[in-house]
C-alpha cells in the first residue's frame, strides 16, 4: 500500500535524527507498504462471505486493512495492539474507551482511523494523551504520534462511508488545535490500491480494460490515472486507432475522451 504524510510539530526531523525512533517507525511505514492488493482482496472475500453467512451489511476495505495491518506489526518485537492509554489502578476514570489502536516500547503511538469525521479531534488527542504527562498514572509513555486515515481518493476506492474523516479533513483540523496538539505527530494518508478498486456493491473492480464495440451505449464510472472518476454513458467508440478511446457523455453539453492509457479502472454501471 502507498502513501502520503505531514509533519505536525517537526515530526519527521526528530524521527529523523533519532536512530530509536526511526527504526521504530521504519517498522511501522513497512508493514504499511508491505499490504499487498492481492492480500486484501483475498481477505476481504472472506469477510464478505462470513457477512454474507450472518445476513449482515458489509461494504468497505477497511476491516481488511485493519487486520493485514495488526497481524503485520505483531509480528513485530515490541509492537502491540489495543493498548490501555492509563493504567488506572486507582479506578478513577473506570473501564472506557482509552485506548490505542498501536504502541510500540514507549515510543510511537498509533491511532488508524477510518471512522465518522466528528471523531477526528478525539482521534488526534488520544496520541496527546499517550505522550503528554498527565495526573491519572499512564500505562504507556509515548514519544511521537501517528494518525493515519485513508485520503479522499481513497474512500472511494475503498468504498468508505463517505461521513468518514479523510487525510485531507485531518490536515484542516491542525491550525486550529495547534495549541491542543501538543506533540510531535506523523499525519499518514493512504492512497488508492494499484490495482483495485470496491465498488458501491462492495464487489471488486480490477485495472485493466478493453475497448471494443460492446461498450457503446452503456452506463459507466471511470477512474482515471489521477483517481478522478467521471460517470456517463459511452456515445462514442474508436477501435480503428492504435490507442482505441471511447467518449463518454455526462450531459448534453458535458462529454470527455479518455483513451485506453487514460483509465485506470472502468465500471459498467446499467
Amino acid at each position: 500500500m502507498d502513501f502520503v504524510y505531514y509533519s505536525h510539530r517537526n515530526a519527521e526531523a526528530i524521527i529523523e535524527f533519532d536512530k530509536s525512533l526511526k527504526e521504530r517507525y521504519e517498522q511501522f511505514v513497512g508493514a504499511i507498504r508491505s499490504i499487498t492488493d492481492e492480500e486484501l482482496i483475498e481477505d476481504f472475500y472472506k469477510k464478505k462471505e462470513k457477512h454474507k453467512e450472518k445476513s449482515t451489511a458489509f461494504k468497505s476495505m477497511t476491516p481488511s486493512i485493519n487486520e493485514l495491518l495488526k497481524k503485520r506489526l505483531e509480528s513485530i518485537s515490541g509492537w502491540k495492539s489495543e493498548v490501555d492509554i492509563f493504567n488506572d489502578g486507582a479506578n478513577v476514570i473506570g473501564n472506557t474507551e482509552w485506548r490505542l489502536d498501536f504502541a510500540c516500547e514507549n515510543a510511537l503511538c498509533v491511532e488508524v482511523a477510518f471512522n465518522h469525521g466528528e471523531a477526528i479531534a478525539w482521534n488526534l488527542l488520544k496520541p496527546v494523551l499517550s505522550c503528554e504527562l498527565n495526573h491519572v498514572q499512564k500505562a504507556i509513555q509515548g514519544k511521537i504520534g501517528i494518525y493515519v486515515c485513508a485520503t479522499d481518493n481513497m474512500k472511494l476506492a475503498a468504498n468508505i462511508d463517505s461521513a468518514s474523516g479523510s487525510y485531507e479533513k485531518v490536515l484542516r483540523y491542525l491550525p486550529p488545535m495547534m495549541n491542543q496538539l501538543t506533540i510531535p505527530m506523523m499525519i499518514i494518508g493512504l492512497k488508492p490500491f494499484r490495482t483495485f478498486k470496491v465498488n458501491r456493491q462492495a464487489e471488486i473492480v480490477r485495472s485493466g480494460v478493453v475497448i471494443d464495440s460492446t461498450l457503446l451505449n452503456q452506463s459507466v464510472t471511470i477512474t482515471n490515472n489521477d483517481d478522478k472518476t467521471y460517470k456517463g454513458t459511452i456515445i462514442g467508440v474508436d477501435c480503428e486507432s492504435p490507442e482505441r478511446s471511447i467518449v463518454v457523455q455526462k450531459t448534453k453539453r458535458d462529454s470527455e475522451m479518455f483513451s485506453s492509457r487514460m483509465i485506470k479502472f472502468l465500471e459498467i454501471t446499467n
